[in-house]
Formats: structure tokens, sequence, C-alpha cells
């Protein structure tokens, strides 16, 4: 069987080039819903040729979402939930469009991040029913809405992770084998604080000027970065006053953290609110407003145990992989909500995400693919229900 599924794949590598170069030149900026649609719209129709059935979920403010499932998953659920996101971080007026495929390196907006996981994904799935796996329940669900931290789609994409025994995220890979086994949580939030307004050169002092305040809440808040347990904290943007004589009455402050875990994130929070509620001067008053979040993916035994699966398939097929803890949030966090193992990073190699030099290397597709579908196999016969 794994003999069919490496035949497929190497007979069908250039059309997975090909379907990615179609992705890829099409626009899916966050804010740019026409154009995610058009994704949309080319991934419907490639699951529908699959005998996939397919339902396209209003993304209201953004594009649609899509679900696809198989004939057996409709009828009994469980099997492996592939999860990937259509969405980029590039505006159209950027510049940046274009599929280019030089040597052995391609380049493009969302290459790695995350269409060539999408690619891959799709064509594992492909290898699958072409060894005989069309019995074999699975799902896929893409999402409009990554980039901008998945605020329409994350309770959508719980729901089909508790359908499902499993779960991949076809985020890119890295460079070195990497498979994602944790990912630190977020929030990004405003800070706020009002102080009084006045004529600067009639004011009393110490001034209830909101930008003093601000800036000792700031720095009180850089206090709070603690890289021996891995949270983090940054102010981002500060804007404020009016101009340089009069003392400022609103001043904020976007800022994000991030934590590993649930423990760290609770800490966090409330001495991010002590500081945020607490003035150092009199007449002025600071809040805190959620902007977006992420839960942790925290790294447990029900994560562990589907990497061990992961591990076998790429000793059978001759690969390297190594478990890795990331940063940066995905849709990963999420899935991990629902109970379900769930990994990340099965999609291509490649860097320089979130830039005009975004790159994937060519020789990963056929391999990354392959990766995934052995993957699946040895985990649905250990998750199967």
């Amino acid at each position: 069987m794994t003999d069919t599924i490496i035949a497929y794949l190497k007979e069908h590598e250039s059309s997975m080039f090909s379907l990615l170069e179609r992705v890829v030149n099409i626009n899916s900026y966050s804010a740019n819903p026409d154009g995610v649609n058009k994704v949309v719209d080319v991934l419907e129709s490639v699951m529908r040729d699959m005998g996939f059935s397919t339902r396209r979920l209003s993304g209201d403010v953004t594009g649609d979402h899509l679900v696809a499932e198989n004939k057996a998953r409709i009828a009994n659920g469980g099997g492996p939930l592939f999860v990937g996101h259509m969405d980029t971080v590039f505006p159209p007026e950027m510049g940046f469009d274009t599929f280019r495929h030089e040597g052995d390196t391609i380049f493009g907006p969302g290459v790695t991040d995350m269409k060539g996981g999408l690619v891959i994904g799709l064509y594992a799935v492909k290898a699958l029913m072409a060894a005989g796996k069309e019995d074999m329940p699975m799902a896929f669900f893409f999402n409009a809405d990554e980039e901008i931290g998945s605020p329409h789609s994350r309770e959508l994409i719980v729901e089909e992770a508790r359908k499902s025994d499993f779960c991949f995220v076809m985020e890119g890979s890295g460079m070195g084998g990497e498979v994602v086994t944790g990912r630190k949580g977020r929030i990004v939030f405003d800070l706020t604080v009002n102080g009084q307004p006045c004529h600067a050169g009639h004011s009393e002092f110490p001034k209830p000027s909101a930008i003093v305040e601000i800036a000792h809440k700031i720095t009180a808040l850089e206090a709070l970065n603690n890289p021996e347990i891995g949270t983090s904290l940054n102010i981002g943007l500060i804007e404020g006053g009016v101009g340089p004589n009069t003392v400022a009455a609103k001043a904020t402050a976007r800022c994000e953290t991030r934590f590993v875990n649930r423990d760290d994130e609770k800490a966090i929070w409330e001495a991010i609110n002590k500081i945020a509620t607490e003035s150092t001067l009199d007449g002025t008053s600071g809040s805190v407003e959620v902007v977006t979040s992420r839960p942790p993916m925290e790294t447990n035994d029900t994560i562990l145990g589907l990497y061990a699966e992961v591990e076998k398939a790429a000793e059978q097929i001759g690969m390297e992989v190594r478990p890795v803890f990331r940063g940066g949030g995905s849709d990963a966090n999420t899935v991990s909500q629902a109970g379900i193992p769930v990994l990340d990073g099965m999609g291509p190699s490649g860097a320089k995400y979130h830039t005009p030099d975004e790159y994937m290397l060519a020789d990963c597709m056929v391999k990354q693919a392959l990766l995934t579908a052995i993957s699946t196999m040895n985990a649905f016969e250990k998750y199967s229900r």
C-alpha cells in the first residue's frame, strides 16, 4: 500500500504544482473576501471531484469557510480532520501576488503559509483513496480568517474537531522536519488610560496626564516578561494627546501577551488587569479590553501519542522528524480545546513567512504528502472508533 501511495504522489507531482500555482495566484488577503471566495471555488471543485460533499459557511465580514466530508465521515463520523486556512497577510496593493517556480524553490504569497499545506493535505487524501482507503472517514475544514485570529471560524472548527478522531493542521513544517506538538497562547488587548485635560502652562503638578500614566503602566507591563517560563508581553502601538500645549486626556496602547499554559495565562492576565486599573497619578484611570485571543496548545500525552504515529510513519518511509514548540499560534491551538489528538506543521518546508520573500522547497510537496498519508493510516488504526 505504501508503494501505491508513493507512486501516486510521484505521478501527480506536477498536478500538485499546478493546483498550488492556481490558488497562490489568487489574492486572498484576509480583508479581501471576494479573493478568498475564489480560492473556495477552486477547493470546492477539487473536493467534489474527489467525491466529497461540501458545505460553504458564510464568514460574514470575511470570505466563506469550507467543510468537505466523504460519505464514510457523514455516515459514521470519526477519522481524520485536516485543517488549513485560505487567507494570507498580503493586500492586493502590495504587489506580491505571483507564483514563481525557480529551480528547487517556489516563491509566492502563501506558498508555505499556507496554500502549500492545503495542496499537500488534498493530495495525501487523494493518494490514500488511490490506495483503497475510500471507506476511511475523512474531512477537511478550510477557513478564511486564520491570519486575523480565526474569530469567526474557531467555534466551527471545534465543532468539526469533536466529530473527529484526530486532526492534522497543515501549516508549514519549517526547514528541518519539524512537527509542532505545542504552541503558545496569545491575548491581544487594548490598554486605555483617561486623564484630565488642561492647559500645559497652567497645570498642577504632578499632571493628571493620560500619556504620563500610560508610560508608567507600559514600564510595569514590560516588567512582566519572563523568558524563563516562556511568558512574553509586547507593546506594539501607542497613541494619545492632541498637542504639546495640552495635558493629554486619553492615551491607548495595543499590546499582546503570550504564554505556554493556562496557569500562566491566568497569572499574567491578572497582573495586566492590576496594572491597568491601579493608577500612579491622581486623576487618571485605566482599563483593558481584549481584541483577540487564542488558547495555548499545551503539549500533553494525547498530542505526543499522535506524534508517535507520525514518527513511526517517518521511519517507514526514511524521513526524519522532530517535535517542536512554537511561540506563534495557529488553528491547532483551537483544535486542542476539543480534546482530540492534534498536530501542526504537517505542511511544506519553507521560510520567510509573512514577507515578500516567502518561499518553499519544491521537493517537499511529495515528501510531506507522503508523510501525511502514512501518518493518517497509522493514526486511523490507533484512534478509529
